[in-house]
């Protein structure tokens, strides 16, 4: 069989789709939109990087836009991984006698850290952790054990617990801003 530049186009675009196949290619878009994150936040500060991971290949455009970069989903999973371990807070050590209530501020006290590191999450951990209201009804006591769970079960800096809580994500609609 003669070689053509039609023949060999096809076998080079088989080879490619055969290795697009074993590895699944997504836009940024698809894949923010896949794991819940913010398509600008994925765009602006995490692809323009040096340690991201580049894109494979582009996209062919469906109109008059430009073509969209697609990567391989892994590799991005595996930096994303990576990103998260990295600005994880450090865990605190369980306290001596766990089991006993205490005042956050006390509980504070005892980790070494400020009071607002562990008032702050007193909405979450009045759904999340044992306590006890005093008798006159003015301070709660918190189970040590619980505390320092929730507190080491934190998502790190800038990551809500609740995305549709979080004020500075909705200030992309048109009816809401920040305030």
């Amino acid at each position: 069989m003669i070689e053509t530049a039609g023949s060999r186009h096809r076998i080079g675009y088989a080879g490619n789709h055969n290795r697009r196949m074993s590895r699944r290619l997504v836009t940024l878009a698809e894949w923010a939109a896949e794991r819940n994150l913010s398509l600008q936040t994925v765009q602006n500060h995490w692809a323009t990087r040096p340690d991201f991971p580049a894109a494979e290949q582009e996209r062919a455009r469906t109109g008059s836009g430009p073509r969209a970069r697609e990567y391989d989903s892994a590799a991005v999973d595996a930096w994303l991984a990576r990103w998260q371990d990295e600005r994880r807070p450090a865990a605190y050590e369980m306290p001596i006698d766990p089991d006993e209530y205490r005042t956050l501020g006390a509980i504070a006290r005892l980790l070494g850290v400020d009071g607002k590191t562990v008032t702050q999450y007193r909405a979450f951990l009045d759904e999340h952790a044992s306590y006890q209201d005093s008798s006159t009804g003015k301070r709660r006591a918190y189970r040590t054990r619980d505390v320092v769970d929730v507190l080491n079960n934190r998502q790190g800096h800038g990551r809500a617990r609740d995305r549709d809580a979080d004020r500075r994500r909705r200030c992309g609609t048109p009816d809401q801003s920040p305030r």
